[in-house]
């Protein structure tokens, strides 16, 4: 009886630190779309939105430090209204917005 109470506390510690190892590993992902919408001003974007090709919408804040094609993420702004379409490599942090981590102008072969 000792020992089958032993097991199953070690079943039921484990378990715990599964879900919990689980629970902290951000979810990673790429976009493939139009920029729809940049919010923020002169100095700086705080978000921005993606229309990927299924026709759903994505809210990304932008990673410190974060380029556009080698530009400030204000160059967000100039695919609004050019519509050139562009590939957001992102993960989730632990609020569940999305995270934009690389943004490029070009579709990814996994795509």
């Amino acid at each position: 009886m000792a020992r089958s109470m032993m097991i199953l506390g070690v079943l039921v510690v484990l378990s715990v630190i599964a879900s919990a190892c689980s629970a902290s590993t951000p979810s990673e992902g790429e976009v493939f779309g139009i920029v729809t919408e940049v919010t923020g001003d002169l100095s700086g974007v705080e978000s921005f939105v993606v229309l990927d090709t299924e026709g759903d919408s994505h809210k990304f804040i932008p990673s410190p430090g974060l380029e556009v094609m080698g530009q400030a993420p204000s160059h967000l702004r100039d695919h609004v209204v050019s519509g050139e379409p562009v590939t957001v490599t992102y993960h989730e942090n632990s609020t569940g917005e999305l995270v934009a981590d690389q943004v490029t102008g070009e579709m990814s072969a996994d795509m």
